[in-house]
């Protein structure tokens, strides 16, 4: 019969989702109550369609009434499991632990009374079936059983409904709409029980398959039991088989009746084509239904995946922290359609986190601190996990709580409400840099549209947080990197401004002598100015004398404070005898008290690229450490020269001294290392640096008793 047909499907139908639905919502979390239920339930189901499809379906009369009963022993349960599944969501099932109870007994009673005449009596021939059950005298008390275990479920549902969090309303209206369907379409087979509408009453079982839709629907849409990815994942495979299937029957038609007959192919040769084209076209048909339903069932996915690229990038680009955490914070702002959110991120030598980044009305929390003692921090820490404030309100709403848990919550959902968060995700790193911190609090506001966070919001969310743990790491790293580099290039530009006023103290006595003497001079011609004016060989004297004196005086000055002065690097083309002159001019006196004779062997060299300056001072070093090594007297020699093999100027400084022992010749370099009595230890090391940022190079040969020759190699300018 048509009747029989149409019901056969609807059951075959009810009976494959709902056992997918509860295996797959048992596999995601085997230890949720709620998940349980919902498997039974799947469960319960199934086994009443499986009776249903064999009991319309079979044309015999002893099998329709075992059919009958088998039916009746899935839908028994139904109530109880129900009513369980309704509870555990509400967080009501501890409470009411003794009405659920005693829904079960009930249950097991009537599974009993089932498989005796009491229930179902017999099958006979009745409206659109071939057969269908007689029922017993207690079969009303059964329908009334049904009646008050639905019906008590639905008073729980409406009267709790008003205190159920936001985001698990949502849930609740399609779990209540998606069930009173399948009441509704189940219970009209009472009609065809009990012959009401005759011929002409048809049960509404299709109902049931949309239940199991609304059902499909909530998973998706509001994260009921968070298998989404699954439904998705079946309706691409679906899809595909169906397109498969299809595309064979197509291509075989084709084959048979239209190649075989007007090109003569043979029917295996056709299978074979066939066979090939599906090959083929498998893998972009699969790309093709996915894109498909991403982008149609599934957009907000696939936005995400957007939005998890796009801060990816900006976190692996950015280094500066405040610019990492306003992108990162703006751009999940806008593609989540929030009305607010801000990112605290921690101020360790402060014990503080500091909003950096805001957007929408958050905005005026920007540059807000707040403790690191706050409750919801070491929340965040402990759990790792992220937080919603919903199901905070929802935990404080219950009636087990203990006093201490009640008071810790209510001062998370307090310090929830300063930070303007519906919702906080934790970043914490785990790296050897900061080691095991919470570095970063994402806190973001309600939607726009005002839905609940959905479980791709989580996900999404979650795996942000991890990539900003690491981002963030690396930002307050490359923050102190740069911080530690500037404070050393600052100490390194000390010491060598210290270096060089230690040798200016070394030359200070002879620069003093002199100036004295020209000073000497000029005293004593301004003295007798007054008195010999008009005597020409006086003034004539005084013409030859005074103006180069003054010269000489402004020399030195001009070299003192020229040399003297802080500066940085600045690298321009110059000429190194110049510099070489002007530096053993302003060594001159040392010369003379150390009895030194120095020596000048000056070729004609190109110009290098140098900091005349900062060259001045390496020479001033290397000449003054030559004069010292030769206590009794001795010759210095400043030797220039071109190498044409390696294009470059060399400068050797070599003096008939003391020289350094093998011992020492390895350590000479290094910082505060010193043989002098009184010596700083840093002018090798100085002009080791200087000469290397300058891409040069310095060499020594030395030999005790004989001499040092130190050798200073730059580069070119081009």
């Amino acid at each position: 019969m048509v009747g029989s047909t149409i019901y056969s499907i609807s059951s075959a139908l009810t009976i494959l989702i709902n056992l997918l639905l509860g295996f797959f919502v048992l596999l995601q979390n085997k230890n949720s109550i709620i998940n349980k239920t919902f498997a039974l339930l799947a469960l319960s189901v199934s086994i009443w369609a499986l009776g249903m499809y064999f009991h319309v379906t079979t044309s015999s009369e002893t099998a329709s009434l075992f059919w009958g009963r088998f039916l009746h022993a899935g839908s028994i349960f139904i109530p109880p499991i129900f009513l369980h599944f309704v509870l555990a969501l509400l967080d009501l099932d501890q409470i009411k632990s003794r009405i659920i109870r005693f829904s079960y007994i009930c249950g097991i009673i009537f599974f009993f009374l089932n498989f005796t005449p009491y229930i179902v009596k017999s099958v006979s021939h009745k409206g659109a079936f071939i057969f269908i059950n007689d029922v017993g005298v207690l079969y009303p008390i059964y329908i009334l059983y049904f009646t008050v275990f639905f019906g008590f479920a639905y008073y729980v549902i409406i009267s709790h409904f008003a205190n159920i969090p936001k985001f698990k309303q949502n849930q609740i209206i399609y779990v209540f709409l998606a069930s009173l369907l399948g009441v509704l379409g189940s219970s009209t087979t009472y009609f065809s029980i009990y012959d009401i509408g005759g011929h002409y009453h048809y049960p509404l079982l299709f109902l049931v398959s949309f239940y199991n839709v609304a059902i499909a629907y909530a998973i998706v849409r509001y994260r009921l039991m968070d298998i989404e990815v699954i439904i998705k994942k079946g309706f691409i495979y679906s899809t595909l088989m169906a397109a498969i299937v299809g595309v064979y029957s197509f291509l075989i038609f084709l084959g048979k009746n239209i190649f075989q007959a007007t090109l003569g192919i043979n029917p295996w040769i056709a299978t074979i084509i066939t066979a090939f084209i599906i090959a083929v076209g498998y893998k972009p048909l699969e790309n093709l239904l996915t894109d498909f339903t991403n982008q149609y069932f599934f957009r907000k996915k696939y936005d995400y995946q957007k939005t998890l690229k796009d801060s990816s990038e900006a976190m692996n680009l950015l280094t500066d922290i405040d610019r990492l955490v306003k992108l990162t914070t703006r751009i999940v702002a806008r593609r989540m359609e929030l009305e607010e959110a801000s990112t605290l991120i921690y101020d360790e030598p402060h014990h503080r986190y500091l909003v950096r980044a805001a957007e929408g009305k958050s905005k005026e929390l920007l540059g807000t601190t707040f403790s690191d003692n706050f409750e919801l921090f070491k929340h965040l820490f402990t759990s790792k996990q992220i937080l919603l404030k919903d199901e905070v309100v929802n935990t404080l709403n219950s009636k087990l709580i203990m006093p201490d848990e009640r008071k810790r919550l209510t001062t998370i959902r307090k310090e929830m409400e300063k930070l303007h968060a519906h919702i906080c995700v934790p970043s914490i790193t785990r790296g050897k840099y900061m080691g095991n911190k919470l570095v970063a609090i994402f806190c973001m506001g309600a939607k726009k549209s005002g839905d609940m966070y959905s479980n791709e919001d989580i996900q999404l969310l979650s795996t942000l947080s991890n990539q900003a743990a690491v981002a963030v790491e690396n930002a307050l790293m490359y923050s102190d990197l740069m911080r530690q580099y500037h404070e050393l290039k600052e100490t390194k530009d000390q010491l060598v401004q210290s270096e060089k006023l230690a040798a200016l103290g070394t030359m200070a006595a002879g620069i003093a002598h002199e100036i004295k003497n020209p000073l000497t001079s000029l005293q004593l011609f301004v003295q007798m100015m007054a008195e010999r004016f008009d005597d020409h060989e006086f003034r004539e004297k005084f013409t030859q004398i005074v103006p180069p004196e003054i010269e000489r005086l402004n020399g030195i000055v001009n070299d003192l404070v020229s040399f003297a002065k802080p500066s940085k690097l600045t690298r321009e083309p110059s000429q190194i005898n110049e510099i070489l002159e002007k530096t053993i001019r302003l060594s001159e006196i040392s010369f003379k008290k150390l009895n030194v004779k120095v020596v000048k062997e000056f070729s004609e060299v190109p110009a290098v690229l140098a900091d005349s300056q900062q060259i001045m001072q390496i020479f001033l070093n290397l000449i003054m450490n030559g004069a010292q090594a030769m206590a009794n007297g001795g010759t210095l020699t400043v030797k220039t020269y071109y190498d044409n093999t390696y294009k470059k100027v060399c400068i050797d400084v070599k003096d008939t001294g003391h020289g350094i022992s093998e011992e020492n010749m390895k350590k000479i370099f290094a910082p505060f290392f010193s043989t002098k009595e009184g010596g700083t230890g840093l002018g090798l090391a100085i002009t080791k640096r200087i000469i290397e940022e300058h891409k040069g190079e310095i060499k020594v040969k030395s030999k005790v008793g004989e001499g040092t020759t130190f050798t200073v190699v730059l580069p070119v300018a081009s």
